[in-house]
């Protein structure tokens, strides 16, 4: 053995065959030169044929290499594969030598095997290899195989055609809102336009039916992985580049509720989970059982999921708070259909255009729902505290009971501030009871932030903005009623051992002062010092409701957390086996919450949206005020006055933040739900 030991051999490579020139043995180890020039390693078992001939060196080996390969070459144009194919299945003959034999017949060279070998690796139709040797397939399998060629190619080409028609689809502009007659596009320039369906061609059809079916739920990885080469291009998400390729070849109506569809929202319920809605029967109280009269529910105008209602009365020195949630658990219980259809939902969505309920109507809106002058069950929280508001004992049952009165917001606070009958005074009485629990929750380090609320309604293209009073006295007496229904919850949990899910929050960074809170930037400011929120099986503070523990129970007709909080505490009320251990509530928790974010972050950008489109049709170039709230590249990031919503100033004026100023919109964008400002 030398150092350039120079056998020229035909060495596999899966179904590849080169040639090689050994240097080296080592045993059953080689070392060689590819036919690239480069040094390898390789094992004796993958040396198929030696050549004849040797190589004396480096260069001897380019040389006889040259010649070797275009022997090879030559021969392969020779071989008719499909004959050779035919004449082998005729003759049963299989293996790399015999059909060597067969095919050239005479002598058998290296050069022969080799372009045997590589002619037959390039013809997987008619051949298969089996380790070191080749087998004849069988007509059938040859028949098999081109189909699924002829399958393949037609797909890479009905691939390419998508691709090619999304790409030039996805160019062609559209309204935000291309059912409204005649908009402002949104590009942003003022102009107006009416925009015009374009049918697809026929051969696109088949792909345009599995992008419906996509949008609809269905998988298809086709569809997602060419959609989604073209989303970065037109800054959509692939849902949306979608739905907006739909509504240009008409095949998704102009007015669709692009919110919804995008979203993956059923309006609709399945029709198993509607006949199980309307199988079950309303609610009726045991012959024995006594009805709680409870004064009032207070709610927005359009409210149909009736989850609360209050009462208040004097008992010695003592008020006795009654706080009445509606008990959706007597009627559902876990695991069955309407379970499961409210734990995939998640929350109810509240969409300018329309809510989208957690559970159907016939449960959320009318049986389980607290409607006045109808007896339903409810668990009851009552709590007792003095003038002070100190809360000196509390206690929850499960009851039935009937509201005798609904009130609005707006008609709360009229009696509030003028009415004269026994309505109006215990309103009042809350509303007493309510600031005093406010401030002793200050007290122990909570805050309140009043940011500028706004509610948005779209009815037939039609949009109606309506700011929300921030200092509404009966807003505040109901949120103060849930925090303190909650908070009395949570210790119930804790006093009886019963597994709960607490709502915790981190002290914040640095104390939130009064101060903080009174500046017209303190939302921004105290926003960077929050604690981190989380759930735990423990309980623990709430550093911004300045409560030593804090559970949610109070909306279980649209939260799906909040009727399994329920579910667990009446269980124990009752005495009946606990639905969830505590792993189990973490799980169905988590990923109620998980839905509850996604549903809540479909509510901001549809709201975003339809606030831009109201911007743009009925503000137009009227002069508005503008909060700014801090410095950005090329202006600033502000706040327009009375809805807070962000906006970017465009200007080189040095202005100060906090200062109110007056501008003009520039540019609106509605499908991205921003708005570019100037100043007037």
């Amino acid at each position: 053995m030398t150092e350039f030991e120079g056998q020229i051999w035909a060495a596999q490579d899966n179904d590849d065959v080169n040639f090689i020139c050994t240097t080296k043995r080592v045993k059953k180890k080689i070392k060689a030169i590819n036919d690239k020039g480069r040094e390898l390693r390789l094992i004796e078992d993958k040396l198929l044929w030696q050549h004849p001939s040797q190589a004396k060196g480096l260069e001897d080996w380019q040389t006889k290499l040259t010649t070797i390969q275009a022997t090879v070459d030559s021969l392969r144009n020779d071989i008719d594969v499909a004959l050779l194919w035919e004449t082998a299945l005729e003759l049963e003959i299989s293996g790399i030598n015999e059909l060597a034999d067969l095919y050239f017949g005479d002598e058998i060279t290296t050069e022969h095997l080799a372009a045997l070998w590589r002619t037959l690796a390039e013809a997987r139709f008619y051949f298969k290899r089996r380790g070191k040797d080749w087998e004849v397939r069988t007509a059938s399998q040859v028949e098999e195989l081109k189909t699924q060629r002829e399958r393949e190619q037609a797909r890479a080409k009905a691939q390419a055609l998508a691709r090619d028609w999304i790409q030039k689809v996805a160019k062609t502009p559209i309204p935000a809102f291309p059912h409204l007659s005649t908009t402002q596009n949104d590009s942003g320039n003022g102009k107006s336009e009416v925009f015009q369906v374009k049918e697809a061609s026929k051969d696109i059809m088949p792909f345009v039916e599995r992008m419906e079916s996509w949008l609809r739920g269905d998988s298809d990885k086709d569809v997602e992985e060419l959609v989604s080469r073209t989303v970065g291009a037109v800054k959509l998400t692939p849902r949306e580049l979608v739905f907006e390729i739909l509504q240009k070849i008409g095949r998704m109506p102009l007015n669709a509720d692009r919110d919804v569809i995008v979203a993956g929202l059923k309006p609709e319920f399945p029709a198993a989970v509607n006949e199980a809605a309307q199988a079950v029967p309303p609610w009726l109280p045991a012959d024995t059982q006594s009805t709680t009269s409870v004064l009032f529910s207070i709610d927005d105008e359009e409210t149909r999921e009736v989850d609360d209602a209050l009462s208040i009365e004097r008992e010695g020195l003592l008020w006795k708070i009654t706080i009445a949630i509606a008990d959706p658990a007597s009627v559902i219980h876990r695991g069955n259909i309407l379970d499961r259809e409210a734990m995939r939902r998640g929350t109810t969505v509240y969409l300018p255009t329309q809510t989208v309920l957690m559970l159907p109507e016939r449960i959320s809106c009318d049986i389980a729902s607290l409607t006045a002058e109808q007896v339903r069950s409810s668990i009851v929280i009552r709590v007792w505290v003095d003038d002070q508001g100190e809360i000196t004992n509390s206690s929850i049952s499960r009851e039935a009971i009937q509201v005798l009165r609904r009130l609005h917001y707006s008609d709360a606070d009229t009696l509030i501030e003028q009415g004269e009958d026994d309505t109006a005074q215990r309103l009042r009485d809350l509303s007493t009871i309510a600031t005093k629990l406010q401030a002793q929750r200050i007290a122990q380090g909570a805050f309140t932030l009043q940011r500028p609320e706004y509610r948005i309604r779209v009815n037939d293209g039609n949009i109606a903005v309506t700011m929300i009073d921030k200092d509404s006295k009966s807003r505040l007496l109901v949120a103060e009623m849930m925090v303190l229904a909650n908070h009395i919850a949570a210790k119930y949990a804790y006093l009886h051992q019963v597994p709960l899910i607490y709502r915790v929050q981190d002290s914040p960074l640095e104390p939130i002062t009064e101060e903080m809170t009174a500046d017209p930037l303190g939302f921004h400011k105290v926003r960077r010092l929050l604690g981190r929120s989380s759930l735990s099986l423990q309980p623990s503070g709430h550093s911004g409701l300045g409560l030593s523990m804090y559970t949610q129970l109070t909306s279980p007709l649209r939260r799906f957390a909040d009727l399994v909080m329920q579910r667990q505490l009446m269980a124990h009320l009752v005495g009946e086996q606990l639905p969830y251990n505590k792993d189990e509530l973490l799980k169905v928790l988590e990923t109620a919450e998980r839905t509850a974010r996604e549903s809540r972050l479909v509510e901001g950008e549809a709201k975003k949206r339809w606030i831009m489109q109201y911007f743009k049709q009925t503000w137009g170039n009227q002069p508005l005020k503008v909060l700014v709230i801090n410095d950005v590249k090329g202006g600033y990031k502000v706040e327009m006055q009375p809805w807070g919503v962000e906006a970017y100033l465009a200007t080189s004026n040095r202005l100060e933040f906090g200062q109110l100023v007056t501008a003009v919109a520039d540019k609106i964008r509605v499908k991205a739900g921003s708005i570019r400002l100037k100043i007037q």
